[in-house]
């Protein structure tokens, strides 16, 4: 049988015939390489008893396919002419509802996502050892995953793994538990292997619950999210968290037309909530899957630098607190070395100044945290809407008056650390 009216059965009823036995079962995919036929709701007909799970069967041992059910009529399916952008592939007006296709008209041009590439793995052999030994070979990945219902009790149907410059999108509704044993468990447990992901509560659970898979070394975006907004806070917290088309817009500056796609995604889901473990997936949901963790490891590589941003501030302070320092007015630095440098001390005053900017800004909900606006990414954050200038901030007392000490212990000492006449007056003799 050719493999374009394999394409056109799937989702049909067959009964298998091979050389040792008889199966029945809806048909789910077909590799037209080596013409194996993978079938759902498999049924032995010999023993009559229902396996579990999805089944392969290759085509050397396939000596019979017989249709059960009866072919639809060529105004349901037909194949797209030649002319087509989406040549051979299989429209399905019941399927198409079924997918959420109504709702998908325009979606990969209007979402510029055409150029996307991605690497789907559906076969253990010929891409899935190369796909594995690539993505061993890296530091860090994006992890996502799509699904019915995705923990302990749900159905995992995909996994996307995302590398600098690959995405791989292996489907674990054909591949089953074999695709862990056979590689995906060793890289989601490698210690050496950082791996990003938005929100991994329920991929943890899943994976540790269905498939023994404890990740380890994880990167969770959602939960630095978090972090930088009650930075940017003074130490406040949001009321809820935030999406990953959101941080995308807000820390990679993606227009939303990019990310649309995403909610376009979510929209399908909530037509069909099993629409991942449909075959053929149809391309624009493929294209989402790929996108979701196309975008991890720039996000994760921006949300560093915001995390990151009072510290390098503060190691700033550091660099010039002596070095810019007048020489007479030095002293004796080696023996207040230990002290807590005013620069520091300075960070109480920064997070009030921020927690009273962001109560000036946000609405509170009844457990006190701040209502997030949405979409969120319309909402500057905290440093964009306020620069603390180092003037405005009030001096310590405390802090004042053990500078002032400090000066009259200088002041009798000057003497032993004074320049002499052939320095100049910025020159700092080294302490010893």
């Amino acid at each position: 049988m050719d493999a374009t009216w394999f394409r056109a059965l799937l989702g049909k009823r067959v009964t298998i015939t091979l050389v040792c036995g008889a199966y029945s079962g809806c048909l789910r995919h077909v590799d037209t390489a080596t013409k194996a036929v993978v079938l759902d709701q498999v049924e032995d007909l010999e023993n009559k008893r229902k396996l579990p799970g999805v089944k392969i069967f290759f085509g050397y041992e396939i000596k019979n396919l017989e249709i059960l059910e009866a072919l639809p009529t060529p105004s349901v399916i037909k194949l797209t002419n030649d002319n087509s952008d989406e040549k051979g592939k299989l429209e399905d007006a019941v399927a198409g509802k079924a997918f959420g296709d109504e709702h998908s008209q325009g979606t990969c041009n209007d979402m510029e996502c055409k150029d996307l590439e991605y690497i789907v793995i559906d076969q253990f052999h010929q891409k899935f050892g190369p796909a594995i030994f690539h993505i061993k070979q890296q530091n860090v990945i994006g992890v996502a995953v799509k699904g019915i219902n995705v923990c302990r009790f749900g159905k995992l149907c995909w996994m996307q793994i995302s590398t600098s410059d690959r995405i791989y999108l292996f489907d674990i509704f054909l591949l089953g538990a074999g695709a862990f044993k056979n590689g995906l468990k060793m890289v989601l447990e490698d210690l050496d292997i950082l791996k990003v992901t938005h929100d991994c509560r329920l991929l943890s659970d899943c994976l540790y619950h269905q498939y023994r898979v404890d990740l380890t070394n994880i990167f969770d975006t959602q939960v630095a999210d978090i972090l930088q907004f009650s930075t940017e806070t003074g130490g406040l917290l949001p009321s809820c968290v935030c999406t990953l088309e959101e941080c995308l817009i807000h820390y990679l500056d993606l227009s939303p037309t990019k990310v649309q796609l995403l909610q376009h995604s979510a929209a399908v889901l909530k037509v069909n909530p099993k629409v991942w473990s449909c075959r053929p997936l149809p391309p624009h949901l493929m294209q989402s899957a790929g996108l979701e963790v196309k975008f991890l490891l720039s996000l994760r590589v921006a949300l560093m630098d915001k995390l990151m941003m009072d510290f390098t501030t503060q190691v700033d302070n550091y660099l010039n607190m002596y070095r810019n320092m007048p020489s007479i007015s030095l002293g004796c630095a080696e023996a207040s070395s230990l002290e807590l440098p005013y620069e520091l001390k300075e960070l109480t005053i920064i997070q009030r100044l921020r927690k009273e900017e962001a109560l000036k800004n946000y609405k509170t909900d009844e457990n006190g945290l701040l209502v997030r606006p949405y979409p969120r990414f319309a909402h500057k954050s905290m440093n964009e809407r306020k620069i603390i200038n180092i003037d405005d901030i009030p001096e310590l007392e405390s802090t004042k008056t053990l500078r002032e000490d400090v000066t009259e212990i200088q002041n009798e000492e000057i003497p032993l650390l004074e320049p002499g006449p052939s320095y100049g007056e910025d020159i700092c003799p080294p302490l010893e």
